[in-house]
């Protein structure tokens, strides 16, 4: 995750120098320091809020957040429910890069279909993600196959 975070952070700031990024984190300050970005408590739900409501761009990015087959499923839900809030705030969303899946539950695949399909930009790391999101009947916006971040980065740089 963090060399995913660190090479995203690195390409927006190579396209948009002047790009300013809060990064949603466990570890707020440690996050902060490391990649020089603002971050916030992952939990810290009204400051969520409020970079949400002020923000251009909600970016759900790398890695696969999308998934139940891990844990107890429940991380799916919050990256779901961070996507809703931005779209209540009518804030753009992106994803970016993401491997979707394995999702196993019903309702999850409900809550896909409802929740993507009102967003702006879906980028997925391979065609298989692709295909699981057409499957559910994602067709809002159209689904880009990209690299995956992890691509760009730079062994040397660790």
């Amino acid at each position: 995750d963090e060399a995913i975070l660190k090479s995203m952070v690195r390409a927006f700031k190579e396209k948009i120098p002047q790009i300013k990024i809060v990064v949603l984190s466990h570890s707020p300050l440690q996050t902060s320091q490391a990649y020089q970005v603002k971050a916030i408590g992952r939990l810290h739900l009204i400051d969520i809020m409020r970079c949400l409501r002020d923000t251009n761009l909600f970016i759900s990015g790398g890695g696969g957040l999308l998934q139940d087959s891990t844990g107890k499923g429940w991380s799916i839900l919050y990256y779901l429910g961070l996507i809703l809030l931005a779209k209540i705030f009518k804030t753009p969303v992106m994803i970016y890069a993401q491997g979707i899946g394995p999702i196993n539950k019903k309702i999850n695949k409900l809550l896909i279909k409802w929740i993507l399909n009102k967003i702006d930009l879906i980028t997925v790391r391979d065609n298989p993600s692709k295909k699981i999101l057409n499957n559910f009947g994602v067709s809002g916006p159209s689904i880009y196959v990209n690299s995956d971040p992890l691509l760009s980065y730079s062994l040397t740089e660790t």
